[in-house]
């Protein structure tokens, strides 16, 4: 089952990899490192940004009484998976269709172990937060799938992994390949002890992967591509704060949303 977005093969990656590290070939340990921390990589990218190929907006779910306003979010339908795919974050729960509705209102929610009795009992899930227990009310979930449901694509490819080794998924995404050819010659440099050059490719790789995030952010301007819609630092100020009134991290930015 092929990818319903731009891809490049796992082969083409590792012979940019090369090309950056001035290899004529890869040794066996060091093909291995390579696929650890091709992977290692992909989901560093993956989970930095909500892109659009790999977020679903709006997800309708029709909440009953029996769901006590929980959602589960991961898992198997089987075992009360309420979402079309497992999320690995949830962005926001909807009052109407944000495909269709410009400006949603939006539920309040918690993220939490599922607590209802049944099959799902101990799932990750979410509690969204009324004044009533929502039945026959339909919400809208906007989340960030699971990794793991694009590296097996379907069911295609079974060893967990991006790679070219036995049921590994050889289709790296596209958005990714030069982040991850980059980040990976970094780890390469620093496992051989070459910290300083490490981190100029370090460097180099973050800049590499800002520039996709750009792409999505300011270049295409489409309806609500930007997911978490990012608030003002003043707005992070007054919500996350120590004892004394200090911000939490301040100097450090919140996924990357400084935009010089």
């Amino acid at each position: 089952m092929p990818a319903n977005y731009p891809t490049v093969t796992y082969n083409n990656l590792e012979e940019r990899f090369k090309s950056i590290a001035g290899l004529a070939s890869l040794e066996t340990t060091d093909a291995g490192f390579l696929r650890q921390s091709v992977n290692r990589r992909i989901r560093n990218a993956y989970e930095r940004y909500p892109w659009p190929q790999f977020t679903v907006v709006g997800e309708s779910i029709s909440m009953v009484t029996a769901d006590s306003n929980i959602i589960q979010t991961s898992g198997a339908t089987a075992t009360g998976l309420d979402l079309a795919f497992p999320a690995s974050v949830v962005f926001r729960v909807q009052k109407s269709n944000p495909t269709t509705t410009r400006y949603p209102e939006e539920y309040s929610f918690v993220s939490l172990l599922n607590t209802n009795a049944g099959v799902g009992l101990g799932f990750p899930a979410v509690k969204l937060i009324s004044t009533t227990t929502l039945n026959s009310v339909a919400v809208f979930v906007t989340y960030r799938k699971e990794l793991s449901n694009i590296v097996t694509d379907g069911g295609s490819f079974t060893s967990g992994f991006f790679g070219d080794e036995l049921n590994d998924n050889p289709n790296i995404p596209y958005i990714f390949f030069e982040y991850v050819a980059f980040g990976a010659y970094s780890d390469f440099l620093r496992g051989d002890g070459q910290t300083d050059k490490a981190q100029v490719e370090e460097q180099n790789a973050e800049i590499l992967l800002r520039m996709e995030i750009d792409k999505v952010r300011n270049q295409s301007r489409q309806f609500r591509h930007d997911i978490l819609q990012y608030r003002p630092a003043t707005q992070f100020r007054r919500h996350n704060v120590i004892a004394g009134g200090n911000p939490v991290n301040s100097d450090n930015p919140v996924l990357g949303n400084d935009p010089h």
